[in-house]
């Protein structure tokens, strides 16, 4: 939880973080239980980190959120919104399609035996491809230009 002004961009699940973001989760020392919380932390985050966090209510920096995988990137205050759309523009360069299938996968594969998770992304992979971002894909790279992406 963000404290100071505008401390932390969050993403399609990327977390940058101000050099002056603290996290935590108060609620254990308000005397009810964060539920979300306890739902998601654990599954983003190492167990023992995340206990931690959940069970003390203490606040840690961004550093140390860092260290423990809450967050992906600690810049400089005044370089946040820069690094964000930095960043921002970086998976604007991927084929939308393609990106949201290849998070599509990383949400599932994460409920799904390897086999499962094979077949299924051996699925999507084809569906995909039969697009007309993946010919354009195609066709940009042998002309050596960038795509033009139009999400279809």
């Amino acid at each position: 939880m963000p404290r100071l002004g505008l401390t932390l961009v969050t993403w399609c699940d990327f977390v940058i973080a101000s050099d002056r973001a603290e996290f935590g989760f108060p609620e254990v020392r308000l005397g009810v239980p964060t539920i979300v919380g306890a739902i998601r932390l654990p599954q983003r985050i190492n167990w023992q980190y995340a206990m931690e966090l959940l069970l003390t209510g203490e606040r840690i920096d961004a550093q140390r959120a860092h260290e423990v995988g809450l967050v992906g990137w600690v810049v400089e205050h005044d370089r946040l919104l820069d690094e964000a759309r930095g960043l921002a523009d970086r998976l604007l360069a991927a084929a939308p399609l393609a990106a949201r299938t290849v998070k599509e996968m990383a949400v599932r594969a994460r409920s799904l035996s390897d086999l499962e998770a094979i077949r299924f992304g051996e699925t999507m992979r084809k569906v995909a491809a039969a697009t007309e971002d993946a010919r354009e894909g195609g066709r940009a790279f042998a002309e050596g230009r960038a795509p033009d992406w139009r999400g279809r």
